[in-house]
């Protein structure tokens, strides 16, 4: 039931004698057009609210000095209230004009006979035919709907919603339009249809079963934005039952992202406040949440996973970006048990390798190097996070010495199946691991192959970020660049879609695209040809054009960050190479001044054993996809005045 329209105070003033004739008649034509003005203005004739009955109470208690007569006819000198604009009905929670010039009831009564005693001669059989004929209207298209033809039952609730005078179903055809575009595979479409319903309010009747709706488009979708958005946008209103603890989840979510993004704006104390508010509404998740809700609408049922080991992560990342280590690691160890696979609860592969990521990094800015090895090597062989830990991973292993594990581990990410992904300080540290081991041949080799590769990259970035280009411009350029063949090009293409904002938005881009060229333009010419296709195509555009600025202004933000640090590791490169000129001019002035060549590496022994766990096989050049991030590159020499290690070539455990 919807909320009854503001009330008009003016309608309490005793109205003068010598108008009353006037007013009543606009009153009776106003009434007379009750369908056009329920489409206009989102009225209800089903119920009368509590104000309208203090009103007419009101005005029964007015005395009457003088009764008119009910007017025989319409006076040709009043001149009829222009009817309101048609449009879609403005949303409860926003104030409705009242119509002008003649003030109109707040909300009318239901339909009933004209009492003798009112004095006015009203007549509501257009009004209850009108709605007759809207009910007719809708159950048709629901049973199109019910027979599976879907395009042909949008068509025909969107003719409901056209027609000014079928306004008593205009609520539930907006409902059951929302349905039919999930069906069709059209959710951008769907949610903004949603959002129509939802602007009305809790008090709407399909309220509760639009929120299930929008819970389920959000799972069909690549980026959960769209749906984070509108439950904050919501977050006020009442939400359906069963869906509390997501409720609160994407809620503790929308408010972390948001204080990290205060928090890089340099608003501190308003990052804070967010993340004070993340941390109480991830509290609100009970822990029996991993079962999947059961709906009470018509909605499909969601499986959403553990929501609560979710809603442990959130808290996690928010103790983290506050500084509490232990506590942060403390939800993480949680979340890592609460996805435990033997433990019977839902199983959630992703969310336990971004816990292990967490964790490892946790332990690694805190210099505990051997807990981090630990917690990277849980990570599962090649999950989306994979290849980011083996990276990470190898810093740890060159931290305490074990420059076998750390080459092992470059090698991998050097690797052919990896040669479009960006990570190129990995070239940095693998010349370090050499230098430090007396190795300057190999050392040099590596520092040419790097400043070959990215020096052309660092220019065409700086070229790129120089001028002054709107956003959509660097969105199409790394949309250009994944379907380019150059390999500098998609480099760049990958140095952008490194931050996950960019990569997200690039998908709805894409969903939205798809959605208008292989969704609309696969249906029947009698739905591409409807006015619904046309407003869905603009609706559609608009979108776009939206999530085009935006990821246009984040891939030039993430572009010009990603220059500036490639410009550190090129220096810190040609530091390391004048390191190694400097190394090898003392060893040959130490041989000149010795009469003979001075010895500044020596050979070292090494074993092939390895753990019962694994099978030594030796790298001879060839790469398998099984053996990557096995590898254990053993050094055969090393410097002369350090003690000998356990080395030998390079090798994958297997």
């Amino acid at each position: 039931m919807r909320a009854p329209m503001p009330y008009d105070s003016r309608s309490k003033r005793p109205l003068a004698r010598a108008g009353l004739a006037l007013r009543l008649a606009a009153v009776a034509i106003l009434l007379a057009a009750a369908a056009d003005a329920r489409a206009q203005l989102g009225l209800d004739l089903s119920e009368p609210p509590p104000k309208a009955d203090k009103h007419k109470k009101d005005k029964k208690k007015a005395p009457a000095k003088k009764k008119p007569a009910a007017p025989a006819a319409e006076p040709e000198a009043e001149t009829p209230p222009p009817a309101p604009p048609k449009a879609e009905p403005q949303p409860l929670s926003q104030p409705l004009p009242p119509p002008q010039p003649a003030p109109a009831p707040a909300r009318p009564a239901p339909a009933r006979p004209a009492q003798s005693g009112d004095g006015l001669g009203i007549d509501l059989g257009k009004a209850t035919a009108a709605s007759g004929v809207a009910k007719e209207r809708l159950e048709a298209a629901k049973r199109l709907l019910q027979d599976g033809a879907n395009d042909t039952a949008a068509i025909a609730f969107d003719q409901i919603l056209r027609d000014p005078a079928l306004a008593p179903a205009h609520d539930e055809a907006r409902y059951q339009l929302g349905k039919t575009l999930v069906r069709m595979g059209l959710y951008h479409s769907a949610l903004a249809t949603f959002d129509e319903v939802l602007d009305l309010g809790p008090q709407g009747r399909f309220y509760g079963s639009s929120m299930e709706w929008l819970f389920f488009v959000g799972r069909k979708l690549k980026n959960e934005q769209p749906l984070l958005s509108r439950v904050a946008r919501h977050a006020r209103d009442a939400f359906p039952p069963g869906y509390e603890d997501k409720f609160h989840f994407l809620l503790a979510k929308y408010e972390f992202e948001r204080g990290r993004a205060l928090q890089e704006a340099g608003r501190a104390g308003e990052a804070k406040t967010a993340w004070t508010e993340a941390r109480r509404l991830a509290s609100l998740v009970r822990e029996q949440a991993g079962a999947a809700a059961a709906p009470s609408g018509d909605a499909p049922a969601v499986d959403e996973g553990d929501v609560f080991a979710k809603a442990r992560f959130v808290d996690g990342l928010v103790l983290y970006s506050e500084g509490d280590a232990q506590s942060a690691s403390n939800a993480f160890k949680d979340v890592v048990r609460l996805t435990n696979p033997k433990r019977g609860r839902r199983a959630d592969p992703e969310l336990r390798e971004l816990a292990f990521l967490q964790l490892a990094r946790i332990h690694y800015e805190n210099r505990q190097n051997r807990y981090a090895i630990f917690y990277y090597d849980k990570m599962p062989w090649g999950g989306e996070s994979w290849l980011e830990g083996l990276w990470e991973a190898s810093y740890a292993h060159y931290r305490i010495g074990d420059y076998e594990k750390t080459l092992g581990n470059l090698l991998t990410l050097q690797s052919p199946y990896f040669e479009d992904e960006y990570y190129p300080e990995s070239y940095v540290l693998k010349a370090i691991v050499y230098y430090e081991n007396c190795r300057y041949p190999e050392a040099r080799l590596v520092l040419e192959t790097f400043s070959g590769r990215y020096e052309s990259v660092y220019d065409e970035l700086t070229k790129i970020t120089a001028g002054s280009q709107p956003p959509a411009y660097y969105y199409d350029l790394i949309a250009d660049a994944q379907r380019a063949g150059s390999s500098i090009t998609r480099k760049i293409m990958k140095l952008a879609f490194t931050d996950q904002n960019v990569r997200r938005l690039a998908e709805s881009i894409q969903e939205v695209d798809d959605e208008v060229d292989l969704r609309v333009g696969a249906q029947r010419p009698a739905f591409r040809e409807s006015a619904l296709a046309k407003r869905l195509g603009d609706a559609l555009a608009a979108e776009k054009r939206g999530l085009v600025e935006e990821a246009g202004a984040r891939a030039r933000a993430k572009l010009e960050y990603e220059r500036d640090g490639l410009r550190t590791l090129l220096a810190q490169a040609l530091r390391i190479k004048i390191e190694v000129s400097r190394k090898e001019r003392e060893a040959l002035e130490g041989s000149l001044a010795k009469g003979s060549q001075v010895e500044v590496v020596r050979d070292l022994k090494y074993s092939h054993a390895v753990s019962d766990e694994h099978l030594y096989w030796p790298y001879e050049g060839e790469f398998w996809r099984d053996e990557l991030g096995t590898y254990s590159y053993t050094l055969t020499k090393g410097c002369k005045d350090r003690l000998p290690r356990t080395e030998g070539k390079a090798a994958a455990s297997r």
